[in-house]
C-alpha cells in the first residue's frame, strides 16, 4: 500500500496577518455608507451644474442659430447631433476646469460638497486631470459613468474610481 503525500498550503506566506484596524485609520467619507448618504446631494449638484452649462450653451445655440443661413433647419438630425456633442463637450470641460481650479463645481458648492483625495487633501493638478478624464469617460456613454454610483457597492462614479478621489461634505 502506497501512501500519497498531502500538500499543505501555508496561508501565512500569502497573507501574513489580517489588518482589522485599517478601517479605523480610514476617513469616514471613504466608507460606502457615507458615499451612499450623499448620493441625493451629488445628484442635485450634478443637475444644477448641467443646468448652468445648459443655460450657457443655450445662449450659444441661439446666437449661432441667428447667424445660420435661412435654409438650414434647426431640427435637422445632423445639426441636433452636432449641438448635442458640443453640449457634452462643454459639460466635460466645465467639470474639468472647476476641478482643476477649486475641487468643486458651483453646483457642488451650493450643496456643500467638495472632491478630495483619500487623505482628505484638495486635488492636485494630476488628480484634477485624472478626474477630468473620468468625467469624459463618464459622459460619453450617455452619462452611465454618473449613474454607476447608484448600483456600485461603494457608491462611486467612474470619475471617482479613475482618479482615486472621493466626494465629501464641505
Amino acid at each position: 500500500m502506497e501512501r500519497k503525500k498531502r500538500t499543505v498550503i501555508s496561508i501565512e506566506e500569502h497573507q501574513p496577518e489580517l489588518d482589522f484596524e485599517e478601517a479605523e485609520h480610514s476617513p469616514s467619507f471613504t466608507f460606502p455608507e457615507y458615499q451612499g448618504d450623499i448620493l441625493t446631494s451629488r445628484l442635485a449638484a450634478g443637475l444644477a451644474d448641467f443646468a448652468i452649462a445648459g443655460g450657457i450653451y443655450l445662449i450659444f445655440v441661439i446666437v449661432t442659430y441667428l447667424q445660420m443661413p435661412s435654409g438650414v433647419p434647426l431640427l435637422d438630425r445632423r445639426v441636433l447631433g452636432i449641438y448635442g456633442a458640443g453640449y457634452l463637450l462643454l459639460v466635460a470641460i466645465y467639470f474639468f476646469l472647476f476641478m482643476l481650479s477649486c475641487s468643486q463645481t458651483p453646483g457642488m458648492k451650493a450643496y456643500r460638497l467638495v472632491v478630495v483625495t483619500r487623505d482628505d487633501e484638495p486635488l492636485d493638478p494630476r488628480g484634477s486631470c485624472l478626474r477630468g478624464f473620468g468625467y469624459l469617460i463618464s459622459i460619453l456613454p450617455v452619462m452611465l459613468g454618473f449613474l454607476w454610483a447608484v448600483i456600485d457597492p461603494e457608491h462611486l462614479t467612474w470619475a471617482d474610481k479613475v482618479s482615486g478621489t472621493f466626494v465629501r461634505r464641505a
